[in-house]
């Protein structure tokens, strides 16, 4: 495993960590109504928890424990707790039940989950995404008969195009990157999200606490909503929660090292498709700068070792339906646990319990030629 010591190109302990006694979450309320509305849905069920002990063994860790997101819903990824549950927040808020254009921007998984839940509520979907968004994200998206806006830009150049359709042309913007902190939109997205630490919770998770929890970033709100419905659970008994982003979009991490919102800035590319953000959404940051214990940053080569390696089940675990960004908090895990001077920051060792989520799954043979074909 020593292959990964030059795979972390940074870590940053958060000096402003808090403990629980401390810190009280913003709306637990909130965390509550997501959860409630959610487990609604007639096709809701619980995604599995994996034990990954070979993987744990390998690394010198009590356990591995991996909430597995790769089928949610049927649409291939966490983000279908997040936008959906959004969607459904703006329409409760509307006065007529008239046609309506959800818009949002993307870099992949969270404008398919808008599409899908669209669709389901009888409207429409405009999604706006970056120019680096690959085919087969944007076949999903157009297979949910939404209408895909690719920008000249990054993600961030995404965002504010959406941002123009709200504006211009009454669109219900469904957007998870909120920078001033005034969209309860944004903030309901995030709470959908908890309901992973929920589910866990119930599935044996409360038996044998995490000690630490890896989450991939991109503007924050997964590893913000999971984190949250953890910390709620475990007070004062809190685990160690470190973020893992791309070397080449790490807002969070600069953000943790500043003490404040720190945009990054050029062209953001990351094979880790969905974490191409270069700045944090405003709930996010709430969230994270007190519970986030650490920051790191890595290299697209470890996520694509890692990805391989647990896809093919070459560490001995049973294989792991994870795709390019999904595989963000695990692959982190693998280089800090590899790496002895990160070990020692994070205080990793033999007792170490640890919570990892894959975030979506690998694409299936018809969404393949699907891209090929458009």
């Amino acid at each position: 495993m020593s292959a990964y010591r030059h795979g972390i190109s940074d870590v940053v302990i958060n000096s402003a960590w808090r403990s629980p006694a401390e810190f009280a979450l913003a709306d637990g309320a909130e965390f509550d109504h997501a959860a409630r509305a959610i487990r609604t849905e007639a096709d809701y069920a619980p995604t599995a928890l994996t034990q990954l002990s070979a993987l744990a063994s390998r690394l010198g860790l009590a356990s591995i424990l991996c909430k597995d997101e790769s089928r949610r819903f049927g649409v291939g990824g966490i983000k279908a707790l997040g936008a959906p549950h959004g969607l459904r927040v703006l329409l409760e808020e509307r006065a007529t039940a008239a046609p309506f254009v959800a818009v949002a921007a993307t870099d992949g998984n969270h404008g398919l989950a808008l599409a899908w839940a669209a669709r389901r509520q009888g409207g429409r979907a405009r999604i706006f995404v970056g120019r680096d968004v690959g085919a087969v994200r944007l076949a999903r998206i157009r297979a949910q008969d939404a209408e895909v806006v690719v920008v000249d830009g990054t993600y961030d150049d995404a965002v504010l195009a959406a941002e123009r359709a709200e504006r211009e042309e009454g669109a219900l913007l469904v957007t998870d990157t909120d920078y001033v902190g005034d969209r309860r939109v944004c903030a309901a997205i995030m709470a959908g999200y908890g309901l992973v630490a929920e589910e866990a919770w119930e599935q044996g998770l409360s038996s044998s606490p995490p000690t630490h929890v890896f989450l991939q970033c991109g503007v924050g709100g997964v590893a913000g909503g999971v984190a949250a419905s953890l910390w709620r659970r475990m007070s004062p008994d809190v685990p160690r929660v470190v973020t893992v982003e791309p070397t080449t979009a790490a807002c969070v991490l600069e953000s943790l090292r500043a003490g404040t919102p720190t945009m990054v800035g050029g062209g953001l590319r990351t094979r880790m498709a969905g974490l191409a953000c270069g700045r944090m959404a405003a709930p996010a940051w709430t969230v994270l700068s007190r519970v986030a214990y650490a920051a790191i940053a890595i290299d697209d080569a470890v996520a694509a070792d890692v990805q391989t390696h647990l896809v093919e089940g070459r560490w001995g675990d049973q294989p792991l339906s994870t795709w390019d960004t999904g595989i963000a908090g695990m692959a982190g895990l693998v280089a800090a646990a590899s790496d002895p001077e990160c070990r020692r920051l994070l205080g990793l060792d033999g007792t170490s319990r640890v919570l990892v989520v894959n975030t979506e799954g690998l694409p299936n043979e018809v969404e393949l030629a699907s891209s090929i074909s458009n």
